[in-house]
């Protein structure tokens, strides 16, 4: 059999997304379409390039018909928004934070570097480093990655550090907001990370106070029922790009990384 043009993949995608009212979250697509998991992610990606599509919210992430492609008659509709989960008590004995390192660090190398479209990346865990010395309260997030990115039209290569901060059930707070906030001072990019795993309604008012905490910082929010299943991972807040002074982001790589993670950095630069 042979293998079908990736103008025809394309063309499929962008008609299949407008046929679902020009929004659908990932997981959706990949099932309407029936392609595998790889497929997607690079036909997706190459849209993205375009100018076609644009990423999206929601549990797993979604895409997006951008304004300026028509290619159907039928109005592009938002995204639904899913109910939004958090703990209800007392109930099973949830995960400790701790529970949580491994498998955020394996969703967030596999699905979320996928869906962001980074491909020269490390993940690191920072939440294990004992008593060692990293500048004081609200330093150390608990995972890491370094990506280096280049794209299609702009010159260059684009160096980013984004940090993590995971709470477990029963502490969403804005504190973990504030915590993320505090990263965002040596990082690119920050996000807040809550495990919450039973429905919640939307207009919760501590959901609502982080969400509005994180828009005025400038940091992204996500809550999740299963750190394992990227499909639970909801988006609620993306972060802003900051471009920290040099001097914190040296500092921050010099006590904070492994030395594999910095010998990646100097490659990178070569």
């Amino acid at each position: 059999m042979s293998r079908r043009p990736d103008d025809a993949l394309k063309r499929e995608l962008l008609d299949t997304l407008a046929d679902h009212g020009g929004a659908a979250g990932n997981t959706k697509m990949i099932k309407l379409l029936g392609w595998s998991e790889d497929q997607y992610w690079r036909i997706r990606e190459k849209l993205i390039e375009d100018g076609l599509v644009t990423r999206g919210f929601g549990r797993g992430g979604s895409v997006v018909l951008a304004p300026t492609t028509v290619v159907a008659p039928a109005p592009v509709a938002p995204l639904p928004v899913a109910a939004v989960v958090v703990a209800a008590s007392p109930e099973p004995v949830r995960p400790r934070e701790v529970d949580l390192y491994a498998p955020c660090v394996e969703t967030i190398r596999s699905a979320w570097c996928r869906e962001r479209s980074l491909h020269d990346v490390r993940v690191e865990l920072t939440a294990m480093q004992g008593s060692r010395r990293t500048g004081g309260d609200w330093t150390r997030p608990d995972i890491v990655v370094l990506s280096m990115r280049t794209f299609k039209h702009w010159p260059g290569k684009y160096y980013d550090l984004w940090t993590f901060e995971i709470k477990p059930a029963g502490e969403l707070s804005v504190i973990g907001v504030f915590e993320a906030a505090a990263h965002s001072r040596a990082a690119t990019h920050s996000f807040s990370l809550f495990h919450v795993p039973e429905p919640l309604p939307e207009n919760d008012d501590m959901l609502q106070r982080c969400v509005a905490e994180a828009q005025r910082f400038q940091v992204g929010l996500v809550v999740f029922a299963d750190p394992a299943d990227f499909s639970t991972w909801d988006f609620l807040v993306d972060p802003i790009r900051h471009q920290p002074d040099p001097e914190l982001l040296e500092q921050f790589v010099a006590t904070q990384l492994s030395n594999d993670a910095k010998d990646t950095l100097i490659r990178w630069q070569k």
